[in-house]
């Protein structure tokens, strides 16, 4: 077995780890991190906008979360969240709204630095 097969193996392996990971999150996390925020105005709307409970707006509403816990400076500045509300959250969800982020930031990199790689 060659480095490019073990390469296109493990990147598959990583794919569905990232959606395993993000689908787990949202289905089974998006209600109890938006029950901490439901006096959001932001939080609110999104609900109401993507409230289907189809999976493009779970995802949509798991995004907001995404943006007030990876970037939480800006959000608290712009007023869209207040710290509090982003403190109450316990830890243990925080950090599973952001992994499956993170996981996928360096699984897009891991992506295309072996498109370079194979292009070169």
């Amino acid at each position: 077995m060659s480095l490019n097969e073990l390469t296109l193996i493990a990147l598959a392996f990583g794919m569905f780890v990232c959606l395993g990971l993000t689908l787990y999150v949202e289905y089974k996390k998006l209600d109890e991190l938006e029950s901490y925020f439901s006096e959001n105005e932001t939080v609110q709307h999104y609900k109401r906008f993507w409230g289907r409970n189809k999976s493009v707006d779970k995802s949509m509403r798991m995004g907001v979360f995404v943006q007030f816990f990876v970037w939480p400076a800006s959000y608290v500045k712009s007023g869209e969240v207040t710290r509090e509300e982003l403190d109450s959250v316990p830890l243990a969800l925080k950090r599973w709204v952001t992994w499956p982020f993170y996981f996928s930031v360096i699984y897009v990199a891991a992506v295309l630095s072996w498109y370079v790689w194979r292009q070169w």
